[in-house]
This record gives structure tokens, C-alpha cells and sequence, in this order.
């Protein structure tokens, strides 16, 4: 598969038309067409219908974007980088899981970025199983996830989690005049729980019948059911702020020991941009006072 024929697909998706698109790559409409039936022909399937005013994509030709999005910005990044000859520059993709944890990263990001003008650092937030896909596809330099992880995968650095799991809920609910609720507690009322497959549910186990009415990938969302009264959300602390007295939403600790481990991961075997070895630098010597940098 062409890198170049990539982008010309890329362009007519974007643009509408194999008339807009040929314009905007300055080649002529029958160029274009021909590359992309033989992208077609390449990989025997209908990427998009044909015939009407705006091109309109097929599941195959809808998948085929997502996927030829991530290889040309991983194509972009890389080119980059090999083309970055002196000192520590360049981009750093990190993924992260929503945690007030996160504070130590921020101060090794905010210090690379100081002491080096010419990098820039990218955050993109999702939940650990988005971040081990796009680890594993090479889209981030680093991962950060709560919970367990496949340490045969993965090279680690551990943080210290002050995360604590408990229950984001209406005001006036009837848990909200508790100060620490139990599991038990909670199992009488409809429940929304995060989405990620690494969420151990055996902690329900004996405990009786309950029911999870939904999942979330980001606490926002979930705290728009709680407010609109869909459920209560098994969350962790500091993600919705409810300290305002005008907030109309509340949250409890469980008394369920819940301080999963928290952890940046990236891949072992990789090699690790000149960027990325300064951020671990500045990571492990200057935020957690550790010495060892991988190579």
C-alpha cells in the first residue's frame, strides 16, 4: 500500500469529491481516479460509492480512514524526528487515563518544554484500554495507566496514586448524607461504571444483586447521567469537581481498599526518540530523584 496513494484517499474524504480532491493535490481527475480503483483492486473491496455529489464511504472505506489517519501522522512524527540532528527536539505523544496524579508529569513536561524550546508534547486522554491499543500501534511514546498491565509488554516507571475510588452521585440522594459508603450500600441503586476491561467487578462477588446500567470512557459524560438521574458512577475522587455549594452533584469514598497502582509504560524493544529519553530524564532524576535512564 502506496503512502502517497494514502494521502490522495485522505484528501477525497476530506474534500468530498474526486474533483475537490484532485484540485487540492494538483493532479488531474482521471490520475486520481485510476490511483484510487487500483487502491480498490489492491485490497478487494468498494471503498466508497461512486455517482453521487459527495463521495460517501463504505464501512471498509470508513475503517480504511480512521487507519490511514494514524499511519500518516506516524509517518509525519517519524519523519520528524530523523530529521531533528541536533540537541533534544521534537514531538512527544503521551496517553493518559484522567487521574490528579498526573501532577509529576506535568512537571516533567513543563520542564522539557522549558529547558528545550524545540519540543512540543501531545495529551491524549482515554481510558487504559485506548491507551494500550494506541501503544501497542505505535501512536504514543508513552502510555499512563491505573490498574494492572502485562509488565512482558510493557517497561514501567511506577507513581504514587492518591486516586481513591468512591461514588458520584446527586446531592440530595439518599447516600449523600453518609460520609464514607460501603459496597453494599451502593448495590440498591443503578449503576455506571468505567468501561475498561481491566475494572475488576469480582469485588461485587456475595454482595447480592445489583445492576449496571451503563458505562463511561470519561467521567464528564457519566457525570451528565448522574445529574440527569440515571444512575450513581463508581468514579475516582477530583475528576467533577463538586466542592461548590452550587454543584448538584456530590461524591463519597468507598471504605474499599482502592488504591490501584498508577504507572507510565511504553514498549519494550522500542527505541526511544531523543525527546522521549529526555522526558524519562527528567521524569526519573529531577521529579522522582531515581538515576537510571533506559537507552
Amino acid at each position: 500500500m502506496d503512502i502517497r496513494v494514502l494521502t490522495y484517499f485522505v484528501a477525497l474524504v476530506q474534500t468530498k469529491s474526486i474533483s475537490n480532491a484532485a484540485a487540492t493535490l494538483h493532479i488531474t481527475q482521471p490520475t486520481l481516479s485510476r490511483q484510487l480503483k487500483d487502491l480498490e483492486n489492491e485490497l478487494g473491496t468498494v471503498l466508497f460509492y461512486r455517482g453521487s455529489r459527495e463521495i460517501q464511504l463504505t464501512d471498509d472505506g470508513q475503517y480504511l480512514y480512521n487507519r490511514a489517519i494514524e499511519i500518516l501522522n506516524l509517518v509525519d512524527k517519524t519523519q520528524y524526528h530523523l530529521q531533528q540532528k541536533e540537541g533534544i527536539s521534537g514531538e512527544l505523544t503521551i496517553g493518559a487515563a484522567e487521574s490528579q496524579s498526573l501532577d509529576v508529569i506535568a512537571k516533567a513536561i513543563t520542564k522539557l518544554t522549558s529547558d528545550y524550546s524545540s519540543t512540543s508534547i501531545h495529551i491524549r486522554s482515554g481510558n487504559a484500554d485506548q491507551v494500550y491499543e494506541d501503544l501497542d500501534q505505535g501512536l504514543l511514546d508513552f502510555g499512563i495507566t491505573i490498574g494492572d498491565f502485562d509488565s512482558r509488554k510493557y517497561n514501567h516507571i511506577s507513581l504514587t496514586n492518591r486516586d481513591r475510588w468512591g461514588v458520584l452521585m446527586p446531592r440530595q440522594h439518599p447516600l449523600a448524607e453518609k460520609g464514607i459508603v460501603n459496597l453494599r450500600d451502593i448495590l440498591s441503586y443503578p449503576l455506571l461504571v468505567s468501561a475498561q476491561s481491566s475494572i475488576d467487578r469480582s469485588i461485587f462477588a456475595g454482595l447480592g444483586d445489583y445492576r449496571i446500567v451503563g458505562s463511561y470512557n470519561l467521567i464528564y459524560n457519566a457525570a451528565l447521567l448522574v445529574k440527569a438521574g440515571a444512575g450513581i458512577a463508581l468514579a475516582l475522587d477530583g475528576l467533577i469537581d463538586t466542592s461548590s455549594e452550587h454543584s448538584d452533584l456530590t461524591f463519597r469514598y468507598l471504605n474499599h481498599d482502592n488504591h490501584d497502582g498508577i504507572q507510565i509504560l511504553w514498549k519494550k524493544q522500542a527505541i526511544l526518540s531523543p525527546v522521549a529519553k529526555g522526558f524519562l530524564e527528567i521524569l526519573r532524576v529531577d521529579i522522582l530523584d531515581e538515576k537510571e535512564v533506559p537507552h
